[in-house]
């Protein structure tokens, strides 16, 4: 008896250390705000020619408000559809305004947001993957109140953080079509894989402990795995993904789980030498690891380390570090098309 209330009470001890070290991973990953980089510059609407944006704030579903504009070509006024397009992780939707400038240049008025506890909008906190899901929701309420675009068709975009959101928007009502970069398919088993590579231990074990804060918090069907969440798909969905992203990589990617290869309604293209901004030139992609990896040296310096990196940003040229792949991007920009003449 004495052995089983011992055997009970350590596993009882052991699965309440594996909560509490779960919700400690969450808040390291998820628990401040993102402002971005001072040391990278985020186009706006103004450094790219006819490209117009106006103002649009909304609340979220926790009272936040959510701040953005509606992208568009200076003078059209007659748009294809509704874009709505959501940022991963980092500097929000200005990271992306080359991408918005093409989107708007192929006829789409382009919605396009901060998250939560990102940059322009409201929040203390990103809170996580769920919550991603979550503003896509609020942002989709908001457009269909909106007199510039609630009578629009609606269809949507997303890259990594962004493109878990877009995948769960697939079977939201009135989505006609959702393309989504650098998609992954387990967000524990990403975090997990994340913590282990800054750190050198193993945290595959706290996957079920994650998952079951993520579905506390979000509920079950903003925190499921992507397959899942895609096998409800019943709008064309087209997943793009690089076989070199470290990030998202294939071993967790949507494009490459076998449950989305079974559902008709998707398409997953993959392109084995790009990495996880897979809407880039493979020299665009090869330029900013090189930054990143310049920047995470110059931070490590006692010595002056702020000014070498201020030093060093203002010699790099973003236009390249941000130039596009035309031949992902009209793919892209064709299967939208596609989606709205079905």
């Amino acid at each position: 008896m004495l052995f089983l209330y011992l055997f009970f009470s350590i596993l009882f001890l052991a699965l309440l250390f594996c909560l509490i070290f779960a919700w400690a991973v969450l808040r390291v990953a998820f628990g401040s705000r993102q402002e971005g980089s001072p040391y990278l510059t985020y186009f706006t609407a103004a450094d790219f020619e006819n490209l117009e944006a106006r103002p649009v704030e909304f609340p979220s579903c926790r009272g936040d408000t959510l701040r953005g504009n509606l992208y568009l070509e200076r003078g059209r006024t007659d748009f294809r559809a509704l874009l709505v397009f959501v940022h991963g992780m980092g500097g929000g939707h200005l990271s992306y305004t080359t991408e918005l400038d093409f989107f708007a240049k192929q006829g789409f008025l382009v919605l396009a947001y901060d998250a939560t506890g990102t940059m322009a909008s409201d929040g203390k906190s990103l809170r996580g993957f769920g919550q991603s899901v979550w503003d896509l929701q609020s942002a989709l309420r908001f457009a269909a109140q909106n007199a510039q675009t609630k009578d629009l068709p609606v269809v949507l975009c997303g890259h990594s953080w962004g493109a878990y959101a877009v995948c769960h928007g697939a079977s939201f009502p009135g989505v006609r079509g959702v393309a989504a970069f650098s998609a992954p398919e387990d967000a524990a088993a990403l975090l997990c894989a994340q913590a282990s590579a800054q750190t050198g231990a193993p945290f595959g074990a706290l996957k079920p402990f994650l998952r079951f804060w993520e579905r506390l918090r979000f509920g079950r069907n903003a925190a499921q795995k992507t397959s899942r969440a895609l096998r409800e798909a019943r709008v064309p969905v087209l997943l793009l993904q690089g076989g070199d992203d470290a990030v998202v990589p294939l071993s967790n990617a949507a494009a490459n789980a076998p449950e989305v290869a079974e559902n008709a309604y998707v398409t997953a293209i993959l392109y084995p030498e790009k990495r996880h901004n897979v809407y880039n030139t493979k020299a665009a992609e090869a330029g900013v690891a090189e930054m990143l990896e310049r920047f995470s040296v110059l931070a490590k310096q006692k010595d002056g380390g702020d000014e070498k990196l201020r030093a060093y940003a203002e010699l790099l040229d973003f236009r390249r570090l941000c130039e596009e792949d035309a031949d992902v991007m009209q793919t892209v920009g064709q299967f939208l098309e596609d989606c709205l003449q079905a």
